[in-house]
C-alpha cells in the first residue's frame, strides 16, 4: 500500500488560527470541488483583495484548502499561482501561493519548473521571500529560506535588468519608514504602523542568497567601489572597458526614467505630464490611474486628445490586459461640467489653506520640533495651465465607455453556461 492509498490515515497540520484540520479521504468528485473552491477565492481578489496576513479570514481559508490540495495533486497549486499572475494580473496572490508551495513537502518538486515563469517583477522576487517569513508554521526559522526557494531566486536574479532593479531598489525608502517607526516606538505611540511583512531591500537577499551575478547588478546594489586598475577590473568579471575616470568611486545603479521619478523631481505640473507623453514615458495603467492629474494640472488639448485616442483603441485595450472593472474608477473622476471641476479645484485648495493655516495657529515652537525628515514641501494651489471645456469631459466618458466595450470583449474570458443577474 502506497503513500497516497493510504489516505484513511489521520493526518494534522495546524492553521494560523491553531485548529486543527483532520485530513479524511477524498473522492475525485470532492477534489475538484475543493480545486473550484479554491479557484472562486483566488479570483475574487481581483475584486477586492485580502490582507496577506495569516490573520485574514481569506488568507487562513486559502492556506487551509491549499495544504488539502497539495497532498493528492500539489502541482495543481502552482499551476493555480501561475494562472493567477499571467492570466488575472494579481501579484501578491500568486505570491502567496508560491510562498505557501514553499512550506509544504508534497509542492517542492514543482516549485522550479513554475516559479520562473510566473515571478516577473524584482517587486514579486522580494515579496515571496517576506510573504515565507510570516507564515506561522513555517518550517524554517528566522530569515532562512528552503533550499528549493533559494535555487529557483538565485537562478531567477540575472531575468532582471539594471531598470528593473534600479526602479525596485527600495532600500532608502525602506530605510526611512524604519526608521520612522522606530521614532514612533520610542514616543509611545501606540498607534504606530507596524508593516506585517518584513521590508526586505535587494542588497539583504543578494547577500542571504550569495548571488555574484551579474557581476555589475550585483556590485551596484553592494555599493561596491569601481576597480582600481585594469587588472583589477579584468578579475571582477566586469563588461566592457576599464573607465579610469570611475576608478575608486562607488558604484550605483542608474536612475531608471520612469514617470513616478520625473514627476517626483518636476512635480505634478501640465508641462511634466506633456513632457512624459511626448518621450512616450506614460504606460497605459498609469495613463489610466493619473487622468484626474491631467485634467487638473490642465494639460494642452492634444495631449487629452492622445490619452482618449489611447482608450479607445481596441488593440491598445487588448495589451494592457485591464478588466472592465478597472476602467470604472477612471469614469468616477471624470467631472460632470466645467462648473463641476472649478468647484473640485476650489474645494482642493481651500483643503490646503485650512491645513497649513492650522499649523500656522499651533504656534511656530511645534513647527521648530518637527524633525526636518518629517517636514513635506507644502503643496501649491493646483491652476490649470489650459482650463479644460465641457467638450473635454464629455470625450473622456465616452472614450472610457468604449475602452469598457474593448475590455469586455478582448480581455475577458466567456463564461460558459447560463448568467442570471439579479437587482
Amino acid at each position: 500500500m502506497n503513500r497516497r492509498d493510504n489516505i484513511s490515515q489521520k493526518r494534522e497540520l495546524t492553521d494560523a488560527n491553531e485548529d486543527v484540520v483532520i485530513f479524511q479521504k477524498l473522492t475525485p468528485m470532492e477534489l475538484r470541488e475543493m480545486k473550484e473552491s479554491l479557484l472562486n477565492i483566488v479570483s475574487a481578489a481581483l475584486i477586492q483583495q485580502p490582507r496577506m496576513s495569516v490573520t485574514d479570514p481569506t488568507i487562513r481559508k486559502i492556506t487551509r484548502i491549499v495544504k488539502q490540495i497539495a497532498y493528492y495533486d500539489p502541482e495543481f497549486v502552482l499551476k493555480l499561482a501561475m494562472y493567477v499572475r499571467l492570466d488575472l494580473n494579481i501579484r501578491s496572490t500568486a505570491n502567496y501561493l508560491i510562498a505557501v508551495s514553499s512550506n509544504i513537502e508534497e509542492c517542492r518538486p514543482f516549485i522550479k519548473k513554475y516559479f520562473i515563469e510566473t515571478i516577473k517583477l524584482p517587486s514579486d522576487w522580494l515579496d515571496v521571500a517576506a510573504t515565507y517569513s510570516t507564515l506561522p508554521d513555517k518550517g524554517l526559522q528566522g530569515k532562512s529560506i528552503p533550499t528549493c526557494l533559494r535555487k529557483v531566486m538565485v537562478k531567477k536574479f540575472p531575468d532582471f535588468d539594471a531598470y528593473q532593479l534600479g526602479k525596485y531598489n527600495k532600500e532608502r525608502s525602506i530605510k526611512r519608514k524604519l526608521k520612522k517607526i522606530k521614532e514612533e516606538k520610542g514616543k509611545g505611540n501606540k498607534n504606530a504602523k507596524i508593516p506585517e511583512k518584513p521590508m526586505i531591500t535587494l542588497k539583504q537577499m543578494i547577500r542571504n542568497l550569495h548571488i555574484n551575478e551579474p557581476h555589475f547588478q550585483v556590485m551596484c546594489l553592494l555599493g561596491k567601489k569601481y576597480p582600481l586598475t585594469e587588472r583589477e577590473f579584468s578579475v571582477s568579471g566586469l563588461y566592457g572597458k576599464f573607465e579610469i575616470e570611475k576608478a575608486g568611486l562607488r558604484m550605483k545603479l542608474p536612475t531608471p526614467e520612469t514617470w513616478e521619478t520625473l514627476l517626483s523631481e518636476k512635480g505634478n505640473k501640465a508641462s511634466t505630464w506633456e513632457e512624459l507623453i511626448e518621450h512616450k514615458k506614460l504606460p497605459f495603467m498609469a495613463m489610466l490611474r493619473n487622468i484626474r492629474n491631467l485634467i487638473n494640472t490642465g494639460v494642452h488639448p492634444r495631449y487629452h486628445k492622445w490619452v482618449q485616442n489611447k482608450l479607445s483603441n481596441k488593440q491598445t485595450v487588448a495589451q494592457s490586459k485591464q478588466f472592465p472593472f478597472q476602467f470604472f474608477s477612471a469614469y468616477e473622476v471624470i467631472p460632470k461640467d466645467l462648473e463641476h471641476f472649478k468647484k473640485m479645484i476650489a474645494g482642493e485648495n481651500d483643503a490646503k489653506k485650512d491645513k497649513k493655516g492650522k499649523k500656522k495657529v499651533e504656534g511656530e515652537k511645534e513647527k521648530a520640533e518637527e524633525p526636518a525628515q518629517m517636514r513635506r514641501k507644502r503643496k501649491k494651489p493646483i491652476v490649470p495651465t489650459h482650463m479644460p471645456t465641457d467638450k473635454i469631459f464629455e470625450d473622456y466618458r465616452r472614450a472610457i465607455d468604449q475602452a469598457v466595450k474593448h475590455a469586455t470583449t478582448c480581455n475577458v474570458s466567456p463564461i460558459r453556461g447560463s448568467t442570471v443577474v439579479f437587482l
